[in-house]
This record gives structure tokens, sequence and C-alpha cells, in this order.
């Protein structure tokens, strides 16, 4: 009987020892995943501003859940984005907003162009600020708002675009490999690119001519709000 016992109990814990393996197994091969990671589209090469979208520009990858950009794409997503252009350059590895995308007739005001937000002028700029949202541009104090305005660009302190790119800290937007090829995901934000008009950038522009250090406030909004 004592032996039968043992034999049982051994037996028990190889169950349980082939259980334990089991779940740690499916914890790294999927269970992370499902709690922790969700799956996106990113870009599969670079895609200029204007081109005519395919859905096999893209690729799905899992990222932390806590790193998906507003409006990202699923991957069921994929063949919805047929037909539609890019609304700005977007680099190779981004993770991909249905703000990136327009319908064919839906051409940029051929008045506005592309302006830099110098990193002089700064005084406080939301970190999560990324191109293609929309930026609120207030005076320091939050009193003066100077306009709102699509993003086209945002750059760390060596010139890199800051982007959602899932590779880790750098990643290369071609295979040159190339200092100037590469992206920041995690570096905060140095300056930014608006588009907008020209009376519009003069407006803040002579603002921060006429005041002392950083003077402005940039905070990211949703559109339509």
């Amino acid at each position: 009987m004592k032996t039968k016992m043992n034999k049982l109990k051994t037996l028990l814990g190889i169950v349980l020892i082939l259980i334990a393996v089991t779940t740690l197994l499916f914890w790294e091969a999927e269970g992370r995943d499902m709690l922790l990671m969700e799956s996106v589209l990113v870009a599969e090469r670079d895609i200029k501003e204007g081109e005519k979208i395919d859905p096999a520009f893209f690729r799905t990858v899992s990222v932390p859940s806590g790193s998906v950009v507003d409006e990202a794409l699923a991957p069921e997503d994929k063949t919805l984005t047929a037909g539609k252009e890019a609304a700005f350059d977007i680099v190779k590895g981004a993770q991909l907003s249905w703000r990136y995308f327009r319908n064919a007739d839906e051409k940029p005001r051929p008045e506005t162009s592309y302006f830099l937000i110098r990193n002089e002028w700064i005084y406080m700029c939301t970190s999560s600020l990324r191109r293609g949202d929309e930026v609120l541009i207030t005076s320091a104090d939050g009193k003066t708002e100077l306009g709102r305005f699509p993003v086209a660009f945002v750059k760390d302190g060596d010139g890199r675009e800051v982007t959602d790119a899932t590779s880790g800290m750098y990643s290369f937007t071609s295979s040159g490999g190339n200092d100037s090829d590469r992206v920041n995901s995690t570096a905060p934000v140095h300056h930014i690119e608006i588009r907008c008009e020209l009376d519009e950038y003069r407006r803040i522009h002579d603002y921060c001519q006429s005041k002392v250090g950083a003077p402005l406030m940039l905070v990211r909004k949703d559109r339509g709000k």
C-alpha cells in the first residue's frame, strides 16, 4: 500500500511538473502576447506623401499595449486602406494610424507648408506627440492660444524623427544602415514641424521673438475635439 502511495505521489509530481512546464512554454509563446501585447500594422517600406496605398505595404507586428498609437490600424483593417493616399511621408517600421491616410480627393491646401517650431521656443511639449497628431500651441502659461496645427515631423536632438517604430531604441528606414536613415522611437522631443499657412507661422514667430526664454507650450490634441 505504501509503495502504491509513493508511486501515486511520484506520478502526481511528474504531472504537476509537466503542467508547470507547459504553462511556462505557453506563456512565452502565446500568453505574454495575449495579455501584454497587441497586434497592429506597421509600414513594410517607406511610403511617400500622395502615394496610392496598397495593403501589401503593411505587415502585422506585436507591440506593448501601452505603446499603441491613437487610431491604430489593426490587422483586420488592412484591406480598408486600399485606394487611399498617404497624407504625408511614412517611414518604414512606423505604426500606422487612420490619421496617416486620406481619400484620393482630399488634397492638402496648396497655401500650406511645413514650418519649424524651434527647440529654444518650447517651454513644454507633450512627450507622446507624433507625426499625424494635432498640436495646440499656446503661451507657456496657457493663457494665449496661437492655433491648432497638424504635426508633420517630430525630431530628437540629432535631427532623427521620433516615431513609434517597433524595433527598440533605433530602427533603420533602409537597408543601408547609415545614421541619416535611422529614426528614434524613444528619445525626448527636441523640435517639431507643423503644417500651416505662412501668416499663421509668422504669428507664432513674431510672438516668440517678442518674448524672453521659451514662450511656447505644445499640447497634443485629438482631432476634432
